[in-house]
């Protein structure tokens, strides 16, 4: 009774901890890293245009060397705390110039950023023909999902992923946030389009990267991967819905496949503690992207077809109300049918002067203006009304209508009959005196 009381309170407590855990893992921003892809300057099998995939590979040609020189300046601005190279001799000779202005600083050379193996297609032109099309067509299926296959006498999508995953890996593990990468160009395009939750397979069509060109991303290889920039281009981080839900698909089929290279791996190496590893880790690996892909679908639909949140401007708002009761008390002003209090209310209730009649000039959004408004400080007029001289508010105008009849003659009454004898005396001694000059 004891024992079986004491697993009970053990599993509440694991419970209870692994529920912290999580909430405190998920509270911990996601650390980000920025990688900057640079491809080699023109090598001498690029000059002869022909597919050279074999390590160490030429060395740069003329144009080459010139290219590597001009685009140091710019990558020495660039702030980069690690600097990596590919095991092919054309990406030291394109950093060279670049770490020549930095003093040279440490660079570490990872195999896994050597260029795709053209396999029976080596040496074949890389510009045109039967070679050129072999040589991409099995990566462009690794782009689309099926990395099982294999370039013919090359290597396959698994395999390549892998190596290049590993070399990121390792970047990551020394801490660099911002690193630069000298790798080839099929290397880039094709991880990149591979594993970015944001690809453009436009850019594959219409700007392959040229000999020197960069392509930048940011993320981690826990947390994934955005494409921030493709030669000079700026990628927008949030792509449409065929792409979003081309990714989801993509991540769904992409994780049985890279299980089984794994379990493949580590039993051809005859470790069991490494082979029992890889069959755990691809259970989760296959349980965890069948169970996100449905809530991720789900989500990424409603987020298309959600209506965007209205956003109304209360100072927009208020201007256009401060204008609609400035021109009703202008007009009133003007026209003589203002209180005279300086503060008149615009109210919802009828004219208590005009036995009920609404007023014409007070439009719908005032009636619903329960407040008066002030206007003595007013220099509010409606665009486009033509006025002959400020209206300062009531008080104004009461001042105005004063000094008005002050200057006009009062009137003279008419004489009564009374008094008409000494009007008429009146008005004869006043006529036989002369006019005042």
């Amino acid at each position: 009774m004891h024992d079986s009381h004491t697993r009970h309170v053990r599993r509440v407590l694991i419970a209870a901890l692994s529920a912290v855990l999580l909430v405190l893992a998920t509270a911990i921003p996601a650390w980000a890293m920025r990688v900057t892809f640079v491809r080699h300057a023109e090598s001498a099998a690029n000059a002869a245009g022909v597919i050279d995939t074999k390590v160490p590979g030429p060395e740069l040609s003329p144009l080459g060397q010139q290219q590597a020189e001009a685009i140091a300046a710019e990558l020495a601005a660039a702030g980069f705390d690690g600097f990596y190279v590919s095991s092919m001799q054309r990406t030291l000779l394109t950093a060279q110039p670049t770490l020549d202005l930095l003093g040279n600083p440490a660079y570490e050379t990872l195999p896994g950023l050597r260029e795709i193996s053209a396999g029976i297609f080596e040496g074949s032109s890389e510009d045109e023909g039967l070679g050129r099309i072999g040589y991409a067509l099995a990566p462009i299926t690794w782009m689309l999902g099926a990395r099982f296959l294999p370039v013919i006498g090359g290597e396959d999508g698994n395999s390549f992923d892998a190596r290049v995953d590993g070399a990121l890996r390792h970047i990551a593990d020394n801490g660099d946030e911002n690193a630069v990468v000298f790798s080839h160009g099929a290397t880039i395009m094709f991880w990149v389009m591979m594993n970015v939750d944001n690809p453009d397979f436009g850019l594959m069509l219409s700007h392959q990267l040229d000999n020197t060109e960069q392509v930048v991303i940011e993320g981690s290889p826990d947390e994934g991967w955005t494409l921030v920039s493709w030669a000079g281009r700026p990628v927008s981080p949030n792509p449409s819905l065929p792409v979003k839900l081309f990714v989801n698909v993509r991540d769904l089929v992409v994780a049985p496949q890279t299980a089984l290279y794994n379990i493949g791996r580590a039993f051809a190496s005859g470790d069991v503690a490494a082979l029992a590893q890889a069959v755990r880790d691809g259970v989760v690996d296959v349980v965890s992207a069948v169970v996100r892909f449905v809530p991720d679908t789900v989500r990424d639909i409603v987020d298309e077809f959600r209506p965007a949140p209205k956003v109304e401007n209360d100072l927009e708002k208020d201007l256009e109300d401060d204008f609609q009761v400035a021109n009703v008390h202008r007009v009133a002003a003007v026209t003589g049918t203002g209180t005279g209090t300086g503060t008149d209310t615009v109210t919802d209730g009828a004219d208590s002067e005009n036995d009920g009649d609404a007023d014409p000039l007070e439009s719908p959004k005032d009636k619903k203006r329960n407040g008066a408004t002030d206007l003595s400080d007013g220099n509010k007029v409606v665009p486009g009304d033509k006025v002959t001289e400020p209206v300062k508010g009531d008080d104004a105008l009461a001042e105005k209508q004063a000094t008005e009849e002050e200057a006009e003659p009062a009137a003279q009454p008419e004489p009564g009959p009374e008094d008409s004898d000494d009007d008429a005396g009146d008005d004869d001694a006043g006529a036989s005196e002369p006019a005042a000059a």
